[in-house]
């Protein structure tokens, strides 16, 4: 789990931007996955909502999609995100089908051939993976390395 400074410093958004995405701002377009619990505490983020707000970023930055039009986009993929493990997300892409609709794919031709937007996730998990001090690797180690003895 992820503080806000920390969100901040990994999704390239800014604390206002943060804010109004993620709480109970002028958009609210996701919750935080732990949400403050009273004065002096801070919202924590766990490493979906990060990737949907690295996704969510470049949508808006590069592409020009108004944020709160991407309300059930930012919904759906995390609900996607939740039943997928990190090192199976390599090598996968976030096809945008239409302003409702995303899909996590190997193979997005038919998503490119009718117009869609394809985000690959390999850039937004290698700095995650970075972050967590995971390797940046397809697959993680299955046993460290260790001596045997007689």
């Amino acid at each position: 789990m992820f503080q806000a400074s920390d969100a901040t410093r990994l999704t390239g958004l800014t604390r206002n931007q943060l804010r109004e995405w993620c709480g109970s701002g002028r958009r609210g377009i996701l919750e935080p996955d732990v949400s403050p619990a009273g004065p002096g505490r801070h919202a924590m983020y766990a490493w979906q909502t990060l990737l949907t707000l690295r996704l969510l970023l470049v949508l808006h930055a590069r592409f020009g999609v108004e944020i709160g039009q991407l309300a059930d986009v930012a919904k759906t993929l995390r609900i996607r995100l939740k039943g997928t493990s990190f090192p199976a997300l390599w090598p996968l892409r976030a096809a945008m089908v239409d302003s409702q609709t995303i899909e996590l794919t190997t193979h997005p031709e038919d998503v490119i051939a009718d117009g869609g937007i394809v985000l690959p996730l390999r850039p937004h998990l290698e700095v995650l993976a970075t972050a967590m001090s995971l390797p940046v690797d397809e697959q993680l180690p299955l046993l460290p390395p260790m001596a045997v003895s007689r």
